[in-house]
């Protein structure tokens, strides 16, 4: 069985492989997706940056256009830091798999079954979440034509598109066209940074298995099973077990500075980004909750917000895992 292909994994798979960024993918398709990727979420900013020209400068507006905008370019900051690393990301999926084939224990091979699980209902978790936030967000702009249909007016609802944006077109009239693109950059934003943070979720989850099973070494090294041996045996039977130990520690260790290592930048930057557009959301958020004429945004920005707290919330939550499950290894001992 390709583990990659299993059921741990297939959903990352599949989702990736659209956006062009799932490793075992032909060069040319990935390459190929990638600039259609690109061009995309480019022209998304371009046209969201775009009323600083064409509109009145004003405090109101920046903080309008960027409580969007920083959000697409973290969409951009999480693509390409994978699509450009690409050759490590698959080199540590080698790794991963190459571990899962050389457990045999079946206590150890149920362990790593175990955080991959982890790994997988935190993806289920995060879809959950984010998945039918965006259909409802989308829909949104739909919601006057229906009200047109169902409680028709003398004239026809102004729509709006999901977020400010210039295209030098008649938005009315080219309405579903500018609706189509906006609608794709969210929909690959949101695929991005779901599946690329979930596939990292996974490779840490991997990580904490292969610190458990040192702890399961450790203690079976001098489990009441051994009792029963000669001495000169039982000392060789602890001093193999030892090893084994600490060849998997030290595998696992090296496997999580190559982790960090490679997305250290990103997540330095993306504290950065993320800080100021939760900073922006939460100014905006109180805005619309004291202007009687914008509290159709309130519920709108609580998700933003809301969004903030939890992606943060989960980052946290993959560094904490990591260091209980290595600190357990001495507690154990």
């Amino acid at each position: 069985m390709n583990l990659f292909e299993s059921r741990y994994f297939n959903i990352n798979r599949l989702l990736m492989s659209l956006i062009g960024l799932w490793p075992y993918q032909k060069p040319r398709s990935r390459r190929i997706k990638m600039i259609l990727v690109s061009i995309l979420l480019a022209e998304g900013i371009t046209a969201q940056l775009t009323p600083f020209i064409t509109h009145e400068y004003s405090t109101s507006l920046v903080i309008e256009v960027f409580s969007f905008s920083i959000l697409c370019l973290i969409y951009v900051l999480k693509y390409n830091t994978v699509y450009f690393n690409l050759k490590h990301i698959r080199e540590f999926m080698e790794c991963i798999r190459v571990d899962w084939n050389e457990l045999q224990d079946e206590e150890e091979l149920e362990i790593i079954r175990k955080y991959a699980r982890t790994a997988r209902t935190y993806l289920y978790a995060f879809v959950g979440v984010s998945y039918p936030g965006t259909v409802a967000y989308i829909s949104l702009p739909f919601l006057p034509d229906i009200l047109d249909i169902v409680a028709p007016l003398n004239e026809s609802r102004t729509r709006i598109l999901p977020f400010p944006v210039e295209y030098f077109l008649d938005e009315q009239k080219y309405f579903y066209l500018l609706l189509s693109h906006s609608i794709v950059a969210i929909i690959i934003g949101i695929v991005t940074i779901v599946t690329t943070e979930t596939l990292t979720f996974a490779y840490f989850c991997h990580i904490c298995g292969m610190f458990e099973i040192v702890s399961y070494r450790i203690m079976s090294a001098f489990g009441k099973s051994l009792s029963v041996l000669l001495t000169l045996n039982k000392e060789n039977t602890i001093r193999i077990k030892l090893i084994a130990a600490v060849k998997i520690h030290q595998k696992a260790f090296e496997l999580f500075e190559i982790l960090t290592s490679t997305l250290s930048l990103s997540y330095f930057t993306l504290i950065i980004l993320g800080v100021a557009s939760l900073s922006i959301n939460l100014f905006r958020l109180f805005q619309v909750t004291t202007l009687s004429e914008q509290k159709k945004e309130i519920v709108l920005y609580i998700v933003f917000v809301i969004g903030h707290f939890y992606y943060m919330f989960m980052c946290n939550y993959m560094g904490q895992i990591v260091i209980d499950s290595s600190t357990d290894i001495f507690k154990k001992a």
